[in-house]
């Protein structure tokens, strides 16, 4: 089956803002013209639906540059402690688990929990999850992915005792008797991997189908997922069975040795289910005050995060990857963490290394502002997530006060011409576009219109923050060429929303794609 789109404005993307009063066609999956209603119907070489877009708008679908895809499917039958304030509240949560699960699973996963909020953190210990969960390996992930909270079940079964050391990079928290609290952090929490028993891949396969049909309706078809190799298979296997979602996998440091002889390389696969690069940490977060800055945390005592590697790793790593036709993303929240990633690149784009795609920065949450020049010099792409901004106003305002000015640079990072996608880091935020559009736009704590907004200065326009989901997340992974923009010969990747235009901003606090096109296929549509 053919359409044409018609009646409605075409936002092409193909520049931030550009549009075109025009009709589209869509034939074997691709788009296939753009111009008149006549013209459309005169290409079309066999039947088509006319679908009248009544003044609505047409765009590219969405793309996530950053997600952490599987985790996030699977959440539907995992502990799930986000916006907890209490230890009454996870303890309550922690219980209706209990009763709604008796038949536990080997390893109880999950996570969500945030020290930044809790009233009383000290109580996260292994001794409140023992009292659940006393037989079972329990770990929960905190809310930004960088610590994990266990119970002694999980520490045994990882042999993490009195006596052992923290591992380079990581820290097992510890009680004033020097006992494991059950808090490990970073590489401590990243240790515990090669002992958890997942879900099924049924299970998981199922989560991950559910996942896909709900992130339609938000006019996403594609994402980019950090994976470790159990959550690949199974997403590797969904996507080209179930052709519901685009997926670009990134793979972890202990995996590299493995895909590099494996013959594959940056861009292997189709069009469904595409390797990406090698994903490296450069610190940690901001939640855990591990994200690496050049001035001291307040009231740390000499705490300015954590430095996961140097520059010379860092450097040593990504030409490695590059050598063997690899690209390489590297996460970077703190400004001295950011500024040690372009100081490697700098030096690879000046030996005249080139990845097959391009070096990308993870998150950039702080930049000094003399960092800027050298940050487009160094050729990188910044893979951001805006509605991180929305959740951290109050933890940069405590922890990074005295670099507050440089958190979330978007206007700064756009006008110096710097290439930027967009992303939700989920599970760690919403993985709603909307909500990170919203975030880029106006700049309020807790998304609330009721805020101020934080930083006006740095707000983007919509069509800036759309064109990240869209051309520039495109150019993210090299993919420029087959998708991103409403372009002929471009898959027919396609989503119908309100013409915001003449909408105040609020509007993307609810919004919803009218209609949802993958590969030529409606899969969603909601009267239209």
């Amino acid at each position: 089956m053919n359409y044409i789109f018609t009646n409605g404005r075409l936002l092409t993307c193909e520049t931030p803002g550009a549009m075109l009063n025009a009709s589209l066609l869509v034939a074997w999956g691709k788009i296939a013209a753009i111009g008149s209603l006549d013209e459309c119907k005169r290409f079309s070489k066999e039947p088509f639906e006319l679908i009248d877009l009544r003044g609505n708008m047409l765009l590219p679908a969405f793309t996530d540059t950053h997600t952490h895809f599987t985790e996030y499917a699977k959440n539907r039958t995992q502990i799930n402690l986000t916006g907890c304030a209490s230890i009454s509240e996870i303890r309550e949560r922690l219980e209706n688990y209990r009763r709604d699960y008796p038949e536990l699973p080997r390893w109880i996963l999950g996570g969500g929990w945030n020290k930044n909020i809790i009233d009383e953190p000290q109580y996260l210990n292994r001794q409140l999850l023992d009292e659940l969960f006393p037989n079972t390996p329990t770990a929960l992930y905190s809310k930004d992915y960088h610590s994990r909270w266990c119970n002694s079940a999980a520490l045994k079964a990882a042999g993490i005792t009195f006596n052992s050391p923290d591992p380079a990079g990581g820290l097992i928290q510890r009680d004033y008797a020097g006992h494991p609290t059950g808090i490990l952090v970073e590489t401590a929490s990243e240790g515990l991997e090669k002992f958890i028993e997942p879900l099924s891949d049924e299970q998981t396969f199922r989560c991950l189908e559910q996942a896909a049909r709900e992130i339609h309706k938000l006019g996403l078809v594609s994402v980019h997922s950090m994976e470790v190799p159990a959550g690949a298979r199974v997403l590797e296997a969904f996507c080209s069975q179930s052709q519901l979602l685009r997926v670009c996998r990134h793979f972890y440091l202990d995996e590299f040795p493995g895909i590099r002889d494996s013959g594959q390389h940056t861009g292997s696969g189709d069009n469904w289910l595409r390797l990406g690069g090698l994903k490296l940490f450069a610190d940690g977060s901001l939640g855990s005050q591990t994200g690496a800055i050049f001035v001291e945390y307040p009231h740390s005592k000499g705490n300015r995060g954590i430095l996961r590697h140097s520059e010379e790793e860092i450097f040593a790593l990504a030409k490695q990857a590059a050598e063997h036709g690899f690209s390489c993303l590297v996460h970077a929240i703190g400004d001295r963490a950011v500024f040690t990633v372009i100081q490697a690149l700098l030096r690879l784009r000046q030996s005249g290394i080139k990845p097959p795609s391009p070096f990308r920065i993870e998150h950039l949450q702080s930049i000094r502002s003399q960092d800027i020049p050298l940050l487009k010099e160094c050729g990188a792409c910044c893979s951001i997530q805006p509605v991180h901004l929305a959740n951290d106003v109050d933890m940069i305002e405590d922890h990074w006060c005295q670099i507050k000015n440089e958190a979330y640079s978007f206007r700064s990072i756009f006008d110096a011409g710097i290439p930027v996608s967009f992303g939700s880091d989920a599970p760690i935020e919403t993985i709603s576009p909307f909500s990170g559009i919203y975030s880029a736009v106006e700049r309020r704590k807790n998304l609330d219109p009721r805020e101020p907004s934080w930083l006006p200065e740095q707000r983007i326009s919509a069509h800036e923050a759309i064109y990240a989901y869209t051309l520039g997340a495109a150019k993210a992974s090299g993919a420029e060429g087959w998708t991103g923009s409403l372009t002929p010969g471009k898959v027919a990747d396609l989503i119908v929303l309100r013409d915001f235009t003449a909408l105040p901003p609020d509007y993307w606090l609810e919004a919803s794609a009218l209609l949802t096109m993958l590969d030529g296929r409606i899969v969603f549509r909601d009267n239209i």
